[in-house]
């Protein structure tokens, strides 16, 4: 048997479908020919005799709702030496050691209000490039990271009559991205029904989601991405007037991420079956 959370009157219920209400859309495919909602089973009686199983699925994977980017840069002065009273030229070594870091996190805001066996997984959370599954039924975050120290140096060369600046710029971007996923029941989930015979057969079996109009449900998710990134450039100012080179230094290492999302395979689903039993 599937290893999928089994449908309950309370999930049903959860997903704007009471017992009753099924009741009575059931008893109308069927004629009026049903006595009452102990003429319904879900999961049990009829339906687990006929095998007719219901259970709570993940509806498809999950999709962005709302992404909001920002970034801030913070500009220093990592150093400077001002030669311009000076007619000979002025070197100085200068190294410089920092940290990159990259970091996503996954938290489910609003849960699922039906039991349900599964993780989802998303795809480059806030644009991080970082995979990360979560458990439908986990209210703790999920978290990734990668961080990078880095380090070189340069030989300052100033010229007569200049002034050199070393300037260093610290980028911080921050994406929130909310994330919807739909829950509600899988596709070839019935219920069983029984009650005087229609059309030949005392019991029927029904497909929910046909009988209940494909009946969902939506879990938020929120991802919160966050990257801090250096860089360097020189701003040499002296007769010529001013000019701006960037430095180059040791890009930050490329992260490899493995995510893997498993389908469940189709199966054939059915709108009514009867029962098996002989008809009198």
């Amino acid at each position: 048997m599937s290893s999928d959370a089994k449908t309950t009157w309370q999930d049903l219920s959860a997903l704007g479908w009471p017992i009753q209400q099924v009741y009575e859309a059931a008893n109308a495919q069927r004629g009026g020919t049903m006595d009452g909602i102990g003429d319904l089973s879900l999961n049990d009686g009829v339906a687990a005799e006929y095998q007719w199983w219901s259970f709570n699925a993940l509806i498809n994977g999950p999709y962005l709702l709302s992404n909001r980017p920002q970034t801030t840069t913070q500009v220093q002065t990592a150093w400077s030496y001002d030669n311009t009273q000076n007619n000979q030229p002025f070197e100085q070594p200068w190294a410089e050691k920092w940290t990159e870091t990259k970091s996503a996190d996954v938290n489910i805001s609003t849960s699922a209000t039906v039991s349900i066996n599964a993780s989802v997984t998303l795809y480059d959370v806030a644009s991080t490039g970082f995979d990360i599954s979560i458990s439908v039924s986990s209210s703790s975050s999920e978290h990734k990271e990668t961080s990078h120290e880095l380090e070189t140096s340069w030989i300052m060369k100033v010229g007569p009559h200049e002034k050199l600046s070393l300037i260093r710029t610290i980028t911080t971007s921050t994406t929130v991205a909310d994330y919807g996923q739909d829950f509600g029941l899988r596709k070839d989930s019935m219920v069983g029904t029984k009650g005087r015979k229609y059309n030949g057969h005392y019991y029927w079996g029904m497909n929910l989601n046909s009988l209940c109009n494909t009946p969902t449900g939506r879990m938020d998710i929120s991802g919160h991405g966050k990257s801090v990134s250096y860089a360097f450039k020189l701003v040499r100012e002296g007769p010529k007037g001013r000019t701006t080179e960037p430095l180059p230094v040791e890009p930050l290492g490329a992260q490899a991420s493995v995510g893997f999302m498993e389908a469940e395979g189709e199966k054939s689903v059915w709108l009514m079956a009867p029962g098996g039993e002989a008809a009198a």
